[in-house]
């Protein structure tokens, strides 16, 4: 199952908005997000060409040989990708030559749907603010009762709302471990539209998931692609108050970062740095400045720090090893968190310390499948240090997913706290029926206040 993602706004809104065309068509495109369809193969070669040229500084890809040469749904995928392109970028000049050449062009009629479903009014982001420091501190507790209160387990997972059979395998995994609460770090794909978070987030959640367990969900980009209506909707069914919050006991807090209220500009993944609300940094620094003595797990959606690229990149085009926006708001506490969980690369590893940071664990493989021969655990050797550093993160090869001689399996943690004491095991799961097995575990007591 090739599910082609994208680190732009407008691309994932556009497939949002074919995979919703073809849904119509054909129910069953619902499990694979269509990424088997010819028209969705097609619009992401497309949005791969967009995406290499905006890399290279242009903000047009020249079809005129492929719409003379190519198939016809090359070329209309080709252009319509390009008018959904420059109707976004308000480029009028691109929008008048496209639409003259798709006004005596032959394609079906599912691409005008299409981009009359991709023009759909995309409201601004409406993140939510604290007024308070105590705002968006909820308990955190378990579901059983009075002796067994100070036991709870949370699970964590990443990258896992794409409606897939594998995404609802899973999930039923999760569900079996009977969590107390269940996490999401964030990306609903293809762009956390309200149908999308209902079906491919909230409904397999019901299914899988004990009801007496608590749901959250992380702003990840791809959330709030579509504008962030679907998203809120979703906190809202979830009855989460914001997309950061902090939940407290008096051994333990978990803290999750939020998404700033403007995201996905037409270009911003090729060299953008994923940011943070300023106002929002100041109430999570008020969290760690009072923690008294508990431990603190952190979570956010984008990295701290990576191995393999995927933060941004210097102006020299180098990948980013470190994201400066998150280390500057967070670089004098990192030795007081005690485990630091994020998303974004589908994938899990384990790195050495780093930065100041014990432990610091990407888990961004809950769905979508990564190829062999993309070499997630290939670590960069071009990547862009802070001056204070003298190199890279360091994955430990240890935590290493299997995979199934083409692609690598998928993956969850879950946190077992018992009173101070905390230990955190990471399960793989294979294919669309296997069960979940532990690969990897770590303790969480040896905390430094």
């Amino acid at each position: 199952m090739a599910i082609k993602t994208y680190g732009m706004s407008f691309m994932s809104r556009w497939q949002s908005a074919l995979h919703s065309v073809l849904k119509q068509q054909d129910g069953d495109a619902a499990g694979s997000l269509s990424s088997d369809h010819p028209a969705m193969t097609a619009s992401c070669e497309a949005c791969g060409q967009l995406e290499a040229a905006l890399a290279e500084g242009k903000d047009t890809v020249e079809i005129a040989e492929i719409v003379t040469k190519g198939s016809l749904v090359s070329k209309c995928a080709h252009l319509y990708v390009g008018l959904a392109a420059a109707k976004f970028s308000s480029n009028t000049r691109r929008i008048r030559e496209l639409e003259s050449e798709i006004r005596y062009s032959v394609c079906d009629p599912l691409w005008a749907k299409t981009l009359l479903e991709f023009d759909k009014d995309h409201q601004e982001i409406p993140y939510r603010h604290y007024e308070a420091m105590d705002d968006f501190v909820l308990p955190l507790i378990g579901n059983k009762a009075n002796a067994e209160s100070d036991k709870i387990k949370i699970a964590f997972v990443s990258d896992w709302g794409t409606g897939t059979p594998l995404a609802k395998n899973v999930m039923r995994c999760i569900g079996e471990q009977n969590p107390d609460i269940v996490i999401h770090l964030g990306d609903v794909y293809y762009s956390g539209t309200k149908a999308e978070m209902q079906n491919h987030f909230l409904s397999i959640v019901r299914e899988y998931l004990p009801s007496t367990t608590r749901v959250f969900n992380l702003a990840g980009n791809h959330d709030l692609y579509a504008g962030g209506a679907g998203y809120y909707w979703l906190l809202d069914e979830l009855g989460q108050p914001a997309s950061y919050f902090c939940l407290r006991n008096e051994h333990w807090q978990i803290l999750s970062i939020g998404a700033p209220p403007q995201v996905g500009k037409p270009t911003d993944a090729i060299s953008a740095i994923p940011a943070i609300e300023p106002k929002e940094v100041l109430w999570h620094q008020d969290k760690l400045n009072n923690a008294d003595g508990r431990k603190t797990v952190m979570l956010s959606h984008y990295q701290l720090f990576t191995a393999s690229g995927n933060i941004g990149r210097t102006e020299d085009n180098r990948p980013l090893a470190l994201n400066p926006v998150l280390y500057e708001a967070f670089n004098s506490h990192l030795k007081d968190i005690d485990l630091w969980l994020w998303g974004h690369e589908h994938n899990l590893v384990a790195f050495e310390p780093y930065a100041g940071l014990r432990r610091g664990r990407c888990i961004g493989s809950g769905a979508i499948p990564v190829a062999l021969l993309w070499q997630p655990y290939k670590q960069l050797s071009n990547l862009a240090l802070p001056d204070q550093f003298e190199s890279a993160p360091q994955i430990n090869l240890d935590c290493r997913l299997d995979h199934d001689g083409d692609h690598y399996h998928h993956a969850f943690g879950l946190l077992s706290i018992d009173g101070a004491l905390g230990e955190m095991n990471y399960f793989q799961v294979a294919g669309v029926d296997g069960d979940a097995k532990i690969i990897f575990t770590e303790s969480l007591n040896d905390h430094h206040v």
